[in-house]
Order: C-alpha cells, then structure tokens, then sequence
C-alpha cells in the first residue's frame, strides 16, 4: 500500500494512493493507527505531495554499505547522526545552499518512518514499528571550518533531507537498486543487498539508545560514489530506488543576509 501526504488549503493531509491508477483516496483515520480508504480525492498529478513523515527527529546511519567502507572479514558498526527536522523537504522543493557553504554533494538513501513509539526494539519485533519505506537525499555540506564533520552544519541545514515521494508499507528491501542522477549524469549506483546493517538490525541498534516517535524517519546510509555527487545552484537531482519511483529536487543559492533583513 502506498501512503502519501499532501497539501491542503486546511493544512497537510494524508491519503492513499492506487499505484496502478495513481488515484489518491482519502484516509479515513491516521496512518499511525487503523485507517482505511475513504473517497476519491484526485489524480497524484495534481496534488501537493509532501514529504512522507512528520518527525521531530531525523535519525540516519554513515558507513553502512560494504562497496563504500570495502571489503573485509568483519565490518565496524555504522555511526549514526541527526539531521534536523526542518532539513526535511518533499518532491519539487528546492534545496537550498546558503552562503559561505562551498562544497556540497547529495546521497541517496532508502528510509524508514516510526509507526509507533519504538525504544529498546528487538530485531524480531521491529517490523511492527516501521510504517512505511521511502526513499531520501541525505544532502551534506564539506566539514565546516575542519571541525563539524556529521554535525549541524554539516548534515542539519534546513532542505538538505528531501524525502518522498510516498511511503510503501509492504517491500522487500534486501535487494533494492538505487541511484543518484544529477542533470542526467549517473553518480551513485548500488543495491540495499551490499548493507552492514538492514532495516531491523538498524531500528534495534538506534532504539537502544534513542527513543523514536511516530513519524520519526531513519536513514539507512549510503553506498559509494557520495563524492562524485557534489551540486551547485542550477543543478536537478534525482534519486531512485526501484519499486519505490523516484524523488526529484532543484539546488538553489540561499542568501542568508537578504532573509534576515526581510
């Protein structure tokens, strides 16, 4: 089933969409508990989709994928960082480059979001704490001033998570391509099979010392070719990850002087 999320004149909406037809149906209910298929609403082409999520954390992993950390007998466990909620945009936004920020590239990343309060989950149990799969950009800016690698300015600034352009609440993520494309150019590709860790394995580890919300979004790392993916004002990314469609954003200058003065 595929969920979406959409604007509204009242406000951000959820709905249901038929991924044959691309009908959004009403959702009769909240996607964090039981809901059902309400009326017709309109064609996905014609709403607002917004991101798939509503997070007051964006929790992700760096150094999950074997063809990025290489080979070896055994492997390190991932590092996991925050992005900040308000990095969070969905399909169409733009992301937004400030001044003073000269090096910034973009990866693609299958994500999660919490469906229910997970603190302490085993491995056994955490598919029932996972509402959907979607796809990120886990956009990040060049070590600022050699000293803010994975922190704030780094990974946190606001638009750098577009996610979306819908959550899938039943996959197989074990073997999933995915790909990074920039003005047409191929950067990324790889498959969810080269992984350290999978979804369960992840939502385990970060629920031990983390508890997650519903709406919460994890980030389960990026394979190879981050570095080669670097964007500037003027640039399309889209990222993919098959059965999941594709999430497509512009890169924008942000003139950071001119919004305060506003």
């Amino acid at each position: 089933m595929q969920l979406v999320r959409y604007s509204t004149s009242q406000g951000p909406v959820w709905g249901i969409c038929d991924p044959y037809t691309h009908s959004v149906f009403a959702m009769v209910g909240n996607p964090y508990d039981d809901f059902s298929v309400g009326e017709r609403v309109a064609e996905l082409s014609q709403l607002r989709i917004m991101a798939p999520c509503e997070p007051t954390k964006v929790v992700a992993l760096a150094y999950n994928y074997k063809d990025l950390v290489g080979e070896r007998e055994t492997f390190d466990e991932p590092l996991i960082f925050f992005k900040s909620p308000t990095s969070v945009i969905g399909p169409g936004e733009e992301i937004r480059i400030p001044d003073g920020i000269e090096v910034v590239w973009v990866e693609v990343e299958l994500a999660f979001v919490i469906r229910k309060l997970a603190k302490n989950v085993s491995y056994d149990r955490a598919m029932d704490f996972i509402l959907g799969y979607t796809i990120a950009n886990d956009v990040t800016a060049q070590n600022v001033l050699g000293r803010d690698w994975h922190l704030a300015r780094s990974k946190g600034l606001d638009t750098f998570c577009p996610v979306g352009p819908f959550l899938e609440t039943e996959l197989d993520t074990h073997s999933l391509e995915l790909s990074t494309v920039i003005n047409g150019r191929l950067t990324q590709r790889s498959t969810t099979a080269n992984r350290i860790l999978d979804d369960y394995e992840t939502l385990s580890l970060i629920s031990k010392f983390i508890t997650l919300q519903p709406g919460d979004i994890v980030l389960t790392g990026t394979p190879a070719g981050a570095m080669e993916s670097r964007v500037r004002p003027g640039d399309v990314v889209t990222v993919r990850i098959a059965q999941l469609c594709e999430l497509t954003n512009p890169v924008v200058a942000r003139n950071i002087c001119k919004e305060v003065k506003r």
